[in-house]
């Protein structure tokens, strides 16, 4: 894997390897300044070793509305010049995206080539005039100056993924009839002057963030990139950095765990065959193997790493030092960008240190304790580790063969294997830090006082919900995740229905169809997937669709017999749908500490054993209990 760590050029700079962080929103700003948590943010990944830093996108324009840093005037200078200071010791080049939303906004001016709203719900945007035009192309410029008064050494157009320059380059949504619309080279005139202007502004490279495809029908395709590419180049631009999607083709831009990884290597290739610039790929390239490939094939020069250096912000250092065993996996699972979507602050589901670098601190323990961990799902394994690296005397209890709780049943699901990779990552590093480990070790309030630890944390999760339902304790009836482990005969033909269209029902569907099941999902909800990460339930969703599973939304379950489950539409009107294995996906109670409580011995209750919620929050509460120990 030497190729990755050897020196590259970027211009007139040379980067000390091939390892490029990519520009991804936080929302750790504070009103569009940059604030103490961005500078710690973006620090701690330089410490990583990796060659350059893309700054997230700023804003160029004044009176644009948005959740972004903001490069559109000098008052933001000084906590973009504290960033790039705090980046300068570790060796890394570093560098700002310059962004223009056009009309993806979720507030403020809506602006786009045409009147054509982002979707049905969308206002219609304001059509730019030349005049405006020729505005924006000077905001771009003149954040350029100011970047470069800032300490950057390079320079990103955000170009890409249906901003304001992708929209002009876009068949589908430009519609315009003079010199900014038509034709390619028309379409392409935004692009080109705005890239013109920067260069013709700052003496820094400049690299333009390029869809390879918008991956819509109609859209922007890999031939028109080729060319444009071209275009770019011939204004000055010094790299292209392809990627491909927009907001309404997400799953391609940041694509969820079910989508193979280097999904968008060919559009990086066949940009690198038309250009002499060096080209940066993207698309879930964190597995080094790959990474390795693309460089060595010619494939691209640079290799973009998002969510897998918010994961693992080593994951250079590790590599290069070849302990592979110690790169924290991303698992695509996209909660980081599900948060910030929202506009919450970027948090991870494998690495809590995120959002947090300026306050994180694993320190050793003052007094050493005697802690005993109850349930190994993600809250007790991340616990476990943090409390042993903090030098605690840890023992992991857990009453299944295998450590990792729901860590097991959600990784069988087919979309979801990859969480396989995080349960098996955290399983050996608490092994390797030295944590006593107990399998098929069920823990009572006997087990506890016989042992008698200084400190319990009770981390079992939580149990089914069970509604009472006339027929739920029947032969047919069973908790989804039986049926996810294989504990219930399911095959071709079998009828299977789901009730409950939570997280857990969307994917026991997914699996039971893939074996060949007649599989419907019974929810009293208007919509299923709920509590899913957004891009990939609407990937799921639509492939459950497409894979015919039925699915009833507002339908209450109020029976359920030997041979079918009952239930009723918003009307009243029952219905009836023949079963053969019925899957409970509804919900969960928390298990507490009601058997394990003892008054002499410390406990303390976290992750869904406490309230039931999402993978982020269980790791981050595993850390928390063991930094407070």
């Amino acid at each position: 894997m030497s190729v990755l760590f050897s020196p590259v050029r970027l211009g007139a700079l040379t980067l000390k390897n091939r390892l490029v962080m990519a520009p991804m929103g936080t929302c750790l700003d504070n009103g569009g300044y940059i604030t103490d948590d961005t500078v710690a943010y973006y620090e701690r990944r330089a410490r990583g070793g990796v060659g350059a830093i893309t700054v997230e996108g700023c804003l160029v324009s004044a009176d644009t509305v948005g959740p972004e840093p903001r490069i559109s005037g000098p008052e933001f200078l000084p906590g973009l010049r504290r960033v790039v200071d705090a980046l300068r010791p570790h060796d890394v080049t570093v560098g700002v995206q310059l962004m223009h939303p056009g009309r993806q906004v979720v507030d403020g001016p809506s602006v786009a080539p045409s009147p054509v709203p982002l979707n049905s719900v969308a206002p219609v945007p304001h059509e730019l005039t030349v005049p405006e035009i020729a505005t924006i192309v000077a905001d771009y410029a003149r954040a350029a100056v100011f970047a470069r008064e800032a300490g950057f050494d390079f320079l990103e157009v955000h170009g890409a993924h249906g901003y304001l320059p992708s929209n002009f380059l876009s068949p589908q949504h430009n519609h315009r009839n003079d010199a900014y619309g038509g034709d390619l080279e028309n379409r392409a005139r935004f692009a080109v002057e705005v890239a013109r202007a920067i260069v013709a502004a700052v003496d820094l490279p400049l690299v333009w963030r390029l869809n390879g495809t918008d991956a819509e029908p109609g859209g922007f395709d890999l031939g028109s990139a080729v060319t444009v590419a071209r275009m770019l180049t011939a204004a000055g631009v010094a790299s292209i950095s392809v990627t491909s999607g927009t907001w309404l083709t997400l799953q391609e831009t940041l694509a969820p765990m079910s989508t193979p990884r280097g999904h968008m290597r060919e559009l990086a290739a066949a940009v690198r065959k038309a250009v002499d610039v060096p080209v940066m790929a993207v698309g879930r390239l964190d597995d080094p193997a790959l990474a390795t490939e693309l460089v060595e094939s010619g494939e691209a020069d640079l290799i973009l790493l998002g969510r897998g250096l918010i994961a693992e912000p080593d994951w250079p250092a590790l590599v290069q030092a070849g302990r592979l065993d110690e790169v924290r996996p991303c698992i695509a699972c996209n909660a980081c960008v599900d948060l910030v979507g929202r506009g919450e602050r970027a948090r991870c589901s494998v690495n809590p240190e995120v959002g947090r670098e300026l306050t994180w601190s694993v320190t050793p323990a003052a007094h050493p304790r005697r802690v005993m961990v109850v349930g190994s799902g993600p809250a007790g394994l991340e616990a476990a580790r943090i409390a042993r690296l903090r030098g605690h005397d840890v023992s992991l209890w857990e009453r299944d063969a295998e450590l990792g709780g729901k860590l097991e049943v959600a990784g069988l699901a087919p979309s979801k294997h990859e969480v396989l990779r995080f349960r098996a990552f955290q399983a050996a590093r608490v092994a390797a830090l030295g944590v006593e480990i107990h399998t098929s070790a069920p823990v009572s309030a006997a087990t506890i006082r016989a042992l008698h630890p200084d400190v319990v944390i009770v981390a079992t999760g939580a149990d089914p919900l069970v509604p009472p339902i006339p027929g739920i304790d029947g032969p047919t009836v069973h908790d989804a995740q039986a049926v996810l482990r294989g504990d219930v005969p399911v095959g071709p033909g079998t009828r299977v229905v789901v009730v409950g269209g939570s997280a857990t029902g969307c994917e026991t569907a997914e699996l039971v169809r893939a074996q060949g099941a007649e599989v419907a999902i019974v929810e009293m909800r208007g919509s299923i997937g709920r509590g899913i990460e957004a891009i990939t339930r609407r990937r799921l969703v639509r492939h459950l669709r497409r894979d015919g599973v039925e699915i009833l939304t507002g339908a209450t379950v109020v029976g359920i017999s030997p041979d079918a489950v009952s239930w009723t539409d918003p009307d009243g009107a029952v219905h009836r749908l023949p079963a053969d294995v019925v899957a409970l996906a509804i919900g969960w109670r928390p298990t507490g500490t009601a058997d394990l409580a003892l008054d002499d011995i410390e406990v303390r209750v976290l992750g869904d054993a406490d309230t039931p919620a999402d993978f982020v929050r269980a790791v981050n509460t595993g850390a928390d209990a063991a930094l407070a120990l």
